[in-house]
């Protein structure tokens, strides 16, 4: 039986969605920093190439990982920490082809362009061995936790950064002097991206009768899919618009509750953005070496304006939280803070 308080929660975060009326918005914290690497070096994970038979058994990772940081409590305030494959792999990346470099450095692991682009109509997702260890992660993480906390989608770049690394630097040349083939490849990765988080729902348990955001901690009383073009950040509205616009129109009409993330030194693709019709929620990372959060608040009102929900990502300080108060409305507003570890 759910009790009042997790009702009250869960109905909170379906307002959310829908940016229906509220008194407050959700806060709360992320517990993982940017420090997404860590749990790989724990289990022994050396730097260099990765191959897909190295990475250890998910079972491994249950201890150092996923019960350190739920810490006893999946919820951090409004917010819920979400069970989920490891975060530091390049998962989309990986499924299409790409390499895996793990580079302690910089705290990340990296992928890694082919000699030579594969044939992405070729790929078998129903043999394809990086898919399949994500789902072995997914079952992994449904056996060992059941329904005691949630599960949910791992971090899958989307199309623009699949092809980022697919073709490592002339990913932008290519798109200014050559761009027809290369929306035929967003197009492709697109329908992987689809396909591949369609499979993990099948594979993810239901939360309460709903599914997780994984990323940042939301409920959803339907399938949710949280995606990013980091890569399109560095083009124009127009380019981007040209190749990536119906893309990122097709992920956001194939699931029923869908974020799109952005960073805050990145918006000059806002505007098509939140002309995508059934995208839900935009989420803005601040990043610290953008835009302060006072210049951002006319882009941070014109996503309210809009009718989508937002969901605000980083190392926020109390008085940005009080600078977003007073000039945000509280309906449709997450802010999800980010310390890190």
């Amino acid at each position: 039986m759910v009790s009042d308080d997790l009702q009250e929660l869960l109905e909170r975060h379906q307002r959310w969605w829908h940016c229906e009326p509220v008194d407050r918005p959700l806060i709360g914290e992320s517990r993982e920093g940017s420090f997404f690497l860590q749990p790989f070096l724990d289990v022994g994970v050396q730097e260099g190439m990765l191959s897909l038979e190295a990475v250890p058994d998910p079972e491994a990772f249950i201890e150092p990982y996923f019960e350190k940081t739920f810490r006893g409590d999946a919820r951090d305030g409004d917010m819920y920490w979400v069970a989920k494959p490891p975060r530091a792999l390049p998962w989309m990346e990986a499924i299409i082809g790409c390499g895996v470099y793990v580079s302690a450095s910089s705290k990340a692991t990296t992928a890694m362009a082919p000699d030579v682009i594969p044939d992405l109509e070729q790929i078998d997702l129903e043999t394809n061995g990086w898919l399949r260890l994500m789902t072995a992660f997914t079952d992994c993480l449904a056996r060992h936790y059941r329904d005691r906390y949630p599960i949910g989608q791992t971090l899958m770049r989307g199309p623009s950064d699949m092809m980022a690394a697919l073709l490592g630097q002339r990913f932008y040349t290519e798109l200014y002097d050559n761009p027809e083939p290369l929306k035929t490849l967003a197009r492709q990765c697109t329908d992987i991206w689809i396909k591949v988080l369609q499979i993990q729902n099948q594979h993810i348990p239901l939360f309460h009768g709903g599914y997780m955001s994984g990323l940042n901690g939301i409920w959803a009383p339907g399938t949710a899919a949280i995606y990013q073009e980091d890569a399109a950040g560095f083009i124009s509205e127009a380019m981007y618009r040209e190749v990536f616009l119906e893309c990122d129109i097709k992920i956001a009409a194939a699931f029923d509750y869908t974020l799109l993330h952005l960073h805050s030194a990145a918006l000059q693709i806002l505007k098509p953005v939140l002309e995508i019709p059934q995208l839900a929620t935009v989420n803005i990372v601040v990043d610290p070496l953008g835009p302060k959060l006072p210049a951002l608040l006319p882009q941070l009102q014109r996503i309210q304006a809009a009718g989508k929900s937002l969901h605000l990502h980083g190392p926020v300080s109390p008085e940005d939280i009080e600078l977003v108060k007073a000039n945000l409305s509280p309906n449709g507003l997450a802010i999800w803070l980010v310390f890190e570890k």
